[in-house]
């Protein structure tokens, strides 16, 4: 298939939402033609990790494996920027290019999502991992903000944490748990890069356990700084 390509200094996975401001006018032209009836793109497109270059003003290096992602609102503003959500789809592998247009296409083949075996099994301990890591994170952000600040703001703090990161269980699909862990990790995007990249639920699955352990015994020792405020929200371009 032949989807617009939006590079991005981020990685997508498939069942997450991207939030995205665009204000470049070669994005503006894609997210008219994104959201116009009778797309037929059908309101998708791929993103993937830049590994050279930049997202605006230049074109861009990325890996060749990228995510489908579906808008599912837009909003448009009086000054022509967009305002897009989307939805990771699945995986795509991306082909030839064609920067002939206003904005770029892209050859893109569906790349399968196999469970792999053992998947299922790994459920329950991820589950633990996990809840283990997003109580560290916040111990560590509400240990760290009580430092020269009095009761009352780090009540404040610990409030929004709470509000920001809320517990998260795990969905029943291995291949869609296998995602929402992947985005819960505040990790290196070459990380979560290799994460999107591997074969299966299975494969991602064991590397996302050794991670959530890791990162957590790491938080624990104040080896890692917490989660900052620039990696929750939306993605300008």
């Amino acid at each position: 298939m032949h989807l617009p390509y939006f590079p991005l200094h981020t990685v997508v996975f498939p069942h997450l939402p991207l939030p995205i401001h665009v204000f470049e006018e070669r994005y503006r032209a894609m997210a008219t033609d994104l959201t116009a009836d009778g797309s037929p793109y059908a309101g998708r497109f791929i993103v993937s990790m830049i590994v050279d270059g930049p997202e605006v003003g230049g074109d861009a290096a990325t890996r060749p494996i990228g995510t489908i992602c579906e808008v599912r609102s837009a909003e448009r503003f009086p000054d022509g920027r967009w305002v897009l959500l989307a939805v990771g789809v699945g995986r795509g592998r991306l082909g030839q290019l064609d920067r002939s247009g206003a904005y770029t296409l892209v050859d893109v083949e569906p790349v399968d999502e196999p469970v792999g075996d053992g998947a299922a099994a790994m459920l329950a301990p991820a589950q633990r991992a996990l809840d283990r890591y997003v109580a560290t994170v916040k111990r560590l952000v509400v240990r760290t903000a009580s430092v020269g600040n009095d009761s009352l703001e780090t009540t404040k703090v610990a409030a929004s944490l709470d509000h920001m990161l809320k517990p998260i269980q795990l969905p029943d699909d291995p291949v869609a748990a296998s995602y929402a862990i992947g985005g819960m990790l505040q990790i290196e995007l070459s990380r979560k890069q290799h994460l999107l990249e591997l074969p299966d639920a299975a494969a991602r699955l064991r590397a996302e356990l050794e991670l959530l352990r890791r990162e957590s015994r790491l938080l624990d020792d104040g080896a890692l700084p917490p989660v900052q405020a620039s990696d929750i929200g939306y993605h300008p371009n």
